[in-house]
C-alpha cells in the first residue's frame, strides 16, 4: 500500500470509527462527572425499572414491595409503573450476571453515548447526500450541541425513572431516522426505520409517531414514481402492528384494559392530579400553557452579591429556542424542499401529545419533553443553515453549551 492510499484509509476510519468512540467516551465521561457531580460514583435516583425487572423473572408485571408510591399506579389492590418495560428488559440479563440491582444510571450514560454516536452518524450522512458544503467540523461542532447544549444533556445527565426511560428511548427513535433519511431509500430501509419507531412503543410511547417520517418520505416515493406498490405498504404495517400489539397486550395485562397505560390511576404530586381531574390526561385547553413554557418562557441572569452569575428558571419549563439559540435558525428551513417538507410535518404531528399532555414535565431545566423530536430541529436548523454555520450560529452553541451546564449545576 503506498502513502497515498494509506493516509486515505487512516482519513476513512478516523471519520467512521475513531470520532464516533471518541464521541461516546467523551459523551460518557462528561455524563458520569456532571450527573455524580464528578465523584464518578453513580447515583440511585427513583428507580421502579429494577424492581420490575426482578418481577417479570418470576412471572410478575406489578411491583409488590416498593419503598415508594410515588408516580406509581394503583390497580385492583396492586401497584405499577406507568412507564414502558424497554429499560426494564435491558436490565434483566444484568440483574442475572451480577445477581443484584444494577444503578439505571449506567443505563442512561450508556444510551446518552450510543445516542450522540448516531447523531454524528446522521450528520455526516446529510453532508454526503444534501449539504457537501457542511464542513467535517461543523458536524463536530452540531454533535456537541446536541450532546452538550440542548435537554439531552440535562436528560441524560439523570437517574430517575423518568429520565432513563426518555434516554433510552431516544435511542431506536434517532435509528430510525438514520436509516430512513437519505436519498436511495430502499423496502428494507423503510421495514427498519418503522421498526425502529415500533420499538419506542415498548418505551416513551408518544415518540412513535416519528413513523410519519418514513411515511412521508415514502409518499415522496410515491410522487416520483407515480404508483404505489401494495406490498410496500406492509413494510409499515407489519412493525406497527407488531408493537402495538405487544403495546397493548402489556396495557391489558395491568390494567384490564388495551387502551389504559395507567395514567388514571397514577398516584402523583397533588398539582397535576389536579389538572388532570379537571382536563383530563389530553386536552386542547392544555395547549397554550405547554407552548409557552416550551417556546416562550424565559429563564432569568442576576448578578449576586459576590459578583456570581445566578440562573433563576420556571421549574415547568422554559424555552428551548433561548436556551439552544441555534435551534432558531430552523425556521430558515424552506418547506419546498420535498425532504424538509417532510422533516417539518413529522415535528408538527410529534408536538400534537406533547402539548397536549396534561403535564410539562415538572420538575425540570429546559423542556424534557422536547427530545422527543429534538433530532428534527436539529437536521432543519442544519439545512436552514445551508450547511453553513456562520460565527453567530457558533455563538449560539457556546451560549447552549454555557446554559444547560449553569441549569444542571443549579439542580445537582
Amino acid at each position: 500500500m503506498n502513502l497515498g492510499l494509506f493516509i486515505k484509509f487512516l482519513k476513512i476510519n478516523f471519520s467512521k470509527i475513531l470520532v464516533p468512540f471518541l464521541l461516546f467516551i467523551l459523551v460518557f465521561i462528561v455524563y458520569f462527572g456532571v450527573g455524580t457531580c464528578w465523584t464518578f460514583k453513580p447515583r440511585w435516583g427513583l428507580d421502579y425499572f429494577n424492581p420490575l425487572a426482578e418481577s417479570l423473572r418470576v412471572g410478575r408485571l406489578d411491583l409488590p414491595a416498593v419503598r415508594t408510591t410515588y408516580d406509581l399506579s394503583f390497580f385492583r389492590g396492586k401497584w405499577y409503573a406507568p412507564w414502558g418495560i424497554l429499560p426494564t428488559l435491558l436490565l434483566i440479563p444484568i440483574q442475572i450476571i451480577k445477581g443484584r440491582y444494577v444503578p439505571i444510571f449506567y443505563l442512561s450514560l450508556l444510551f446518552s453515548g450510543l445516542n450522540i454516536v448516531v447523531v454524528y452518524l446522521l450528520l455526516r450522512r446529510i453532508k454526503k447526500e444534501f449539504l457537501p458544503v457542511f464542513s467535517n467540523l461543523s458536524i463536530i461542532l452540531v454533535t456537541l450541541l446536541f450532546a452538550f447544549g440542548t435537554t439531552h444533556f440535562y436528560v441524560g445527565t439523570l437517574s430517575s425513572v423518568w429520565h432513563v426511560e426518555q434516554i433510552v428511548s431516544t435511542f431506536p427513535a434517532l435509528l430510525g431516522v438514520y436509516l430512513v433519511f437519505k436519498k436511495k431509500r430502499k423496502a428494507i430501509d423503510y421495514f427498519l426505520s418503522t421498526t425502529a419507531f415500533g420499538l419506542t412503543l415498548l418505551g416513551k410511547a408518544n415518540m412513535v409517531l416519528l413513523v410519519f417520517l418514513p411515511i412521508s418520505l415514502y409518499f415522496l416515493d410515491v410522487f416520483k414514481k407515480k404508483k404505489i406498490i401494495p406490498r410496500n405498504v406492509l413494510i409499515f404495517c407489519l412493525p406497527l402492528f407488531f408493537f402495538s400489539c405487544l403495546f397493548f397486550l402489556y396495557n391489558y395485562l395491568r390494567f384490564a384494559n388495551p387502551f389504559e397505560n395507567g395514567y388514571r390511576y397514577i398516584n402523583e404530586n397533588p398539582h397535576f392530579y389536579q389538572v388532570r381531574q379537571e382536563h383530563g390526561i389530553w386536552s386542547i385547553k392544555t395547549i397554550p400553557k405547554n407552548f409557552w413554557y416550551m417556546t416562550l418562557e424565559m429563564p432569568s441572569l442576576t448578578l449576586s452579591e459576590d459578583k456570581k452569575i445566578n440562573l433563576n428558571f420556571n421549574l415547568e419549563g422554559n424555552s428551548i429556542f433561548f436556551l439552544t439559540p441555534p435551534l432558531l435558525a430552523a425556521f430558515l428551513a424552506s418547506p419546498l424542499n420535498p425532504y424538509i417538507l417532510s422533516l417539518w410535518l413529522t415535528l408538527i404531528i410529534s408536538l400534537v401529545p406533547i402539548l397536549m399532555i396534561y403535564s410539562t414535565g415538572w420538575m425540570q431545566f429546559g423542556y424534557r419533553y422536547s427530545l422527543d423530536f429534538l433530532i428534527i430541529l436539529i437536521l432543519l436548523s442544519v439545512f436552514g443553515m445551508k450547511g453553513k454555520l456562520n460565527f453567530l450560529y457558533f455563538l449560539g452553541i457556546l451560549f447552549a453549551i454555557w446554559m444547560h451546564l449553569m441549569g444542571i449545576n443549579a439542580l445537582m
